[in-house]
């Protein structure tokens, strides 16, 4: 799970499923190849989208709940457009539970994060398989989990064999002793602002709900939710907003496409506005109602100079606020306040606190929940069952 994510509109070129390096408790071959998964069966939606699923329950992934359905795959917009969903029915009264989107953060974290440790309906255990995890949320709704933008996760424009760079993160000539494999290949421009991931995400939806009642006829309400989290604080307005106004416009009859009726916009730990979170970072890090001092004088001090000098954390928000954020030269005085904020502003509390994350009354190291999706997805039986062959 990453960190939050401050302002800017990251360039999302090496965004990937997460860390390139193997559970050091578990090996991989790394000179093999995944094979193409068996069984995907195929729908072509009304609206002209193709659908690639499988469903992986009956394999033993995951939603093992008697009774209860799950569909995995690809929504296919076009040739150059394939991202990877997983969906799951409630399992009470799947008809008329609403249909929640989840989305991690980021930006670039997979939204298998939020399913695999987080909300979803299972959880791994040691031996790298499933348990079901009665607290899920898909006790009251049906869950969907999208990868996005392309190049995120299973999702991707187009796919390049070759060996992973585990200091670069790029794709490289298959001699290179990194982990040999086939990943996702994308031109990240297509998708590298909040805005236009939210155009691309809307068509995604519009897509896998055009093949809903094929893929599952037990679906009918159209009631939707959209969650988030982290970087989700910008996420979650952009995509709401571009969502309403789609809606709004096949209301109206301007645009065909499926009418949602919206619910919720949920915003877990969010990064809204840095200009005004940034400056609590250093006090939280001492000041907090745990009574926990988790980094000294010295370095609580240096956070705070950071976010107020000349040029500092504050004045370089101010900048990016001042562009269009359109341009390359934008998105580069933008990124230059990100790193500014990130690495002298939050990042101390990281590097000198040794608390956690997400929940500063435990050590930095917590393994809870444990690190066990991304070798759980490595496995050749899970990657059949979920119908991918990708890294």
């Amino acid at each position: 799970m990453s960190r939050l994510s401050f302002l800017t509109l990251l360039s999302l070129a090496t965004a990937s499923l997460g860390s390139p390096h193997e559970h050091p408790r578990y090996s991989f071959d790394r000179r093999q190849l995944p094979q193409d998964p068996t069984g995907v069966k195929t729908i072509e939606t009304p609206n002209g989208v193709t659908i690639r699923y499988k469903e992986p329950g009956k394999e033993g992934v995951c939603e093992t709940t008697p009774g209860v359905n799950s569909y995995s795959g690809y929504v296919d917009l076009s040739p150059e457009s394939h991202t990877f969903f997983y969906f799951f029915e409630a399992r009470n009264n799947p008809d008329t539970a609403p249909i929640t989107l989840w989305l991690n953060g980021g930006p670039g974290s997979d939204s298998l994060i939020g399913l695999f440790e987080e909300l979803g309906p299972c959880s791994i255990n040691e031996n790298l398989t499933t348990n079901v995890n009665p607290y899920s949320w898909s006790e009251v709704s049906n869950l969907l989990f999208i990868s996005q933008p392309l190049g995120v996760g299973f999702s991707y424009a187009d796919t390049e064999e070759g060996s992973l760079n585990p200091v670069t993160g790029a794709v490289e000539d298959a001699s290179f002793a990194g982990v040999q494999g086939r990943y996702p290949k994308i031109n990240a421009t297509l998708i590298d602002t909040t805005d236009l991931a939210a155009s691309a995400a809307w068509e995604i939806i519009q897509g896998f709900l055009g093949g809903l009642p094929q893929l599952d006829s037990q679906i009918h309400s159209k009631d939707f939710s959209l969650w988030t989290e982290s970087y989700g604080g910008h996420y979650g307005p952009a995509f709401f907003n571009h969502f309403y106004e789609q809606n709004q416009k096949i209301a109206n009859g301007t645009v065909d496409g499926i009418e949602l009726n919206f619910n919720s916009l949920g915003i877990i730990n969010g990064i809204i506005d840095e200009a005004i979170q940034a400056s609590y970072y250093p006090e939280f890090a001492v000041h907090n109602t745990y009574g926990i001092e988790a980094v000294n004088e010295t370095v609580y001090n240096y956070m705070k100079f950071a976010n107020e000098m000349p040029n500092g954390c504050q004045d370089q928000i101010a900048l990016c606020k001042l562009t269009n954020r359109t341009s390359l030269s934008d998105y580069a005085l933008c990124t230059e306040a990100t790193n500014m904020c990130r690495d002298n502003v939050e990042g101390p509390y990281y590097a000198f606190g040794g608390r956690g994350v997400y929940d500063i009354r435990h050590p930095y190291d917590d393994p809870t929940p444990p690190g066990l999706f991304e070798p759980f997805l490595r496995q050749d039986w899970v990657m059949n069952a979920l119908g991918v062959n990708i890294k």
